[in-house]
């Protein structure tokens, strides 16, 4: 891979440079594992994004609510719901196959094996593709099944490792169907149930339980409607409980339970934005932040553990407006004063 062929963002390439690879390859593998091209990510505004990339760019928009910025390779996009709103960060793609020279899925996959940071392959897409992922930085790789061509890169991955990354055995109305006997039932009955339903295999025990946490939050009605005969409050004590199953099978981590209660309001936001502070595993004085820690082996739990600081503070920020307690607002704001140096 010829530097050239990534253009005026392979100039600072970023923290893994001194391996021996090419410029072009570095580009790459830096974006799997930092999720970022020059700490621009999903996550930045396009005022941050110009900052660091600089103002070569084509930018087109559809209608009010949706922004794309184009740096040749590198593509941008954000959302926001109405005219007057912050731009909020959708995704950061590397659309691999515009380059004059392709880039191979086994070159890049035997440098980030090198560097350590592995890629792993899930379930293919069905119409031709590979996929697969790194879970830690959330970056997705698109692969032609025929040539072995990475054709984009992007972060946050639109699909995951393990059960949530398999197509389901079982069909969406059997889903819902258990969904909505489970929502009927009470804790012990519910247990119950699934202590006589629930597959004794760990992956498949896994695989089923996202299954129904899926059904479920299809099935959420919004706050105020009822549905099936049940107020919101009885499905909100579902939905907790699925994910608490999610987790307890390892198909969710603590981070990512959490972000979904945030994300369908599941609990009132002062108890949301609890849970959000109390699953970050390292304190503000001690997380990782790029000034601080390379993007190394040794380093991953570290890197890992400020990424989640991260994504647990901009689930709380969501809920910012709507939080009465003064100290829990203080916390945030302080976490959010950190999103630009965090991992």
């Amino acid at each position: 891979m010829v530097p050239e062929d990534v253009g005026p963002l392979s100039e600072d390439v970023g923290p893994l440079t001194n391996r021996q690879v090419s410029p072009g390859m570095a580009f790459f593998t830096d974006f799997v594992v930092t999720g970022s091209v020059r700490g621009a990510d999903a996550t930045s505004t396009p005022a941050e994004v110009t900052g660091l990339l600089g103002d070569a760019f084509v930018e087109s928009r559809t209608g009010p609510g949706q922004l794309l910025r184009s740096y040749h390779l590198v593509e941008v996009a954000w959302e926001r719901q109405q005219e007057g709103e912050d731009w909020r960060g959708l995704y950061v793609t590397v659309q691999a196959h515009r380059l004059d020279v392709p880039l191979s899925v086994d070159a890049l996959a035997a440098d980030l094996e090198q560097a350590g940071f592995p890629l792993v392959e899930v379930a293919p897409d069905g119409v031709g593709c590979r996929r697969f992922v790194r879970p830690d930085s959330r970056v997705a790789v698109l692969v032609d099944e025929e040539s072995g061509q990475v054709l984009a890169m992007t972060t946050p991955a639109w699909f995951a490792p393990g059960a949530r990354g398999e197509p389901s055995p079982w069909s969406r109305e059997s889903g819902r169907d258990q969904v909505r006997h489970l929502v009927g039932l009470g804790a012990a009955e519910r247990e119950a149930w699934a202590r006589r339903r629930a597959p004794g295999e760990a992956e498949e025990a896994a695989r089923w339980w996202w299954f129904l946490w899926v059904a479920c939050r299809q099935l959420l009605p919004d706050e105020g409607e009822r549905r099936f005969g049940h107020d919101r409050s009885v499905w909100e004590v579902l939905a907790l409980w699925l994910l608490g199953s999610c987790e307890a099978a390892g198909v969710l981590d603590r981070t990512d339970a959490v972000r979904e209660i945030v994300r369908y309001g599941l609990l009132e936001p002062d108890t949301a934005v609890r849970a959000c502070l109390d699953a970050i595993v390292v304190s503000r004085a001690d997380v990782a932040t790029r000034e601080s820690t390379p993007y190394a082996r040794e380093n991953l739990e570290a890197v890992n553990a400020s990424r989640a600081a991260k994504r647990l503070a901009l689930a709380a920020g969501e809920l910012l407006p709507r939080v009465r307690d003064r100290a829990l607002r203080a916390e945030v704001a302080a976490w959010l004063e950190l999103r630009t140096r965090l991992m």
